[in-house]
């Protein structure tokens, strides 16, 4: 597996079941998405706030859904592989939107 950007870490890792060749990394640096295993990756983050994803979920039905939590403990969703990002706010955050 290729290197994450300098000093990128990874406190969460998930790969998409149904293209194992596709893996997110997520930390305090901000989120990165790879197409081809690890050896290459880029950042994610069209949407997110600036700061770290603690936590990163991936549907296994549906692996472009993917849903972070921030630092500042706001949930975001992607419903594209991680292109783009939306905040779910109330009732959304609990409905599971």
């Amino acid at each position: 597996m290729g290197s994450l950007p300098a000093k990128a870490g990874a406190d969460a890792v998930v790969v998409d079941p149904k293209q194992p060749k596709r893996v997110y990394a997520a930390g305090m640096t901000g989120l990165f998405r790879s197409d081809d295993a690890g050896e290459t990756w880029n950042p994610a983050t069209n949407g997110l706030p600036g700061g770290g994803v603690t936590a990163l979920a991936l549907d296994p039905q549906s692996p472009d859904r993917l849903y972070a939590a921030t630092s500042t403990g706001a949930l975001y969703l992607s419903t594209d592989g991680a292109t783009a990002w939306k905040e779910l706010t109330g009732a959304q955050a609990h409905a599971g939107s």
